[in-house]
């Protein structure tokens, strides 16, 4: 299951440079709102996993999604059915924004993740509507599955977008973000791991430390991701004015040999 209890996006007023970007407010996707703001996929999976996931009332009624708690302390809650055996596949939600996006800064605060067990694979993904995948692209902000320990952040794009291992904390697992890359397996883009052990960023550590707030940072000169551990959040983020100028090193930094702005364009949540 997912708790989450914040998800928000800014809008820059300034592209040029992070350390003079200006954030204002676009969309805050909170309990009261959160479900009335997204589509709910019941489809056959794309990706073939042993799933099958519910529409928004079916989901509600099996207790799939829900809102818990109340006021200020209320989060959202998203799980698969873990109780019953069915042959065609568990039942589970998979949502996505009725607003698309060009470039802005993403706030996304999770309690719990499922944990690291077989049968899994929760992800926070910016995904175009063009139909056409690759086409406008894909961000792969958190993600894992089965057994996994750490979170793997990742973009899936057309040919011509390439990585480079510079000013970021993760390790690039793969350099070429185009889905039918040689030398790379199919549909894999660009890969960069969390630091090995570090920070609680996925699965069963991450529940441990009372979850944290994954931040991107989408603009035209780069896709930046940063990952903050519950007890060590920015004080700018928790009052409302995140800088990402004061953030360190992110974890990942998808640059250099990619046009960010030919790549990646109307992404929903």
């Amino acid at each position: 299951m997912a708790k989450l209890n914040l998800l928000t996006v800014l809008a820059s007023t300034s592209l040029i440079n992070i350390a003079l970007a200006a954030y204002s407010l676009a969309d805050s996707y909170t309990a009261s709102n959160f479900f009335d703001s997204f589509i709910f996929f019941d489809g056959k999976d794309p990706t073939n996993g042993f799933v099958q996931y519910k529409d928004l009332k079916t989901a509600a009624k099996s207790g799939l999604i829900a809102i818990e708690g109340s006021g200020d302390n209320a989060a959202v809650y998203m799980g698969v059915d873990h109780k019953t055996k069915d042959p065609a596949g568990r039942a589970s939600v998979r949502i996505s924004s009725k607003k698309s996006y060009n470039h802005g800064l993403f706030l996304f605060d999770i309690e719990h993740n499922p944990g690291s067990i077989c049968g899994t694979w929760p992800a926070f993904w910016l995904l175009s509507d063009s139909g056409k995948w690759p086409v406008g692209g894909e961000i792969d902000i958190f993600e894992g599955v089965n057994e996994q320990s750490d979170n793997k952040m990742t973009l899936h794009t057309t040919p011509g977008c390439l990585i480079k291992n510079t000013d970021f904390s993760g390790k690039v697992e793969t350099p070429n973000c185009d889905v039918n890359a040689p030398g790379q397996g199919a549909n894999m883009g660009c890969g960069i791991l969390y630091p090995k052990g570090k920070a609680h960023s996925y699965g069963k550590s991450m529940n441990a430390v009372g979850g944290g707030v994954y931040a991107t940072m989408w603009t035209s000169q780069d896709i930046r991701v940063y990952y903050f551990p519950r007890s060590s959040i920015p004080k700018d983020i928790t009052m409302g004015k995140p800088d990402p100028a004061k953030w360190g090193m992110p974890a990942a930094k998808f640059a250099a040999g990619c046009n960010i702005d030919q790549h990646f364009s109307g992404l929903n949540i």
